[in-house]
């Protein structure tokens, strides 16, 4: 059933929420590098970066639907 609904194109806020997901882990990042630790910073930039690009590949996927 949900893999009928993510083809039908409806999905739009999961778009939405890797882009949160994505600003609010590179806010962590900034704030954590400003605190010093720069190797949990580097840790949450890998992970700001790979929500950040599912949220475009997602984005592109629902657009061609």
């Amino acid at each position: 059933m949900y893999v009928a609904q993510a083809a039908s194109g409806n999905n739009y806020w999961l778009v939405y929420l890797m882009f949160l997901i994505a600003g609010v882990l590179a806010g962590g990042t900034w704030s954590v590098y400003k605190n010093g630790s720069r190797g949990f910073a580097v840790v949450l930039g890998v992970l700001a970066g790979i929500a950040a690009a599912a949220g475009i590949l997602w984005m592109v996927g629902e657009m061609r639907a």
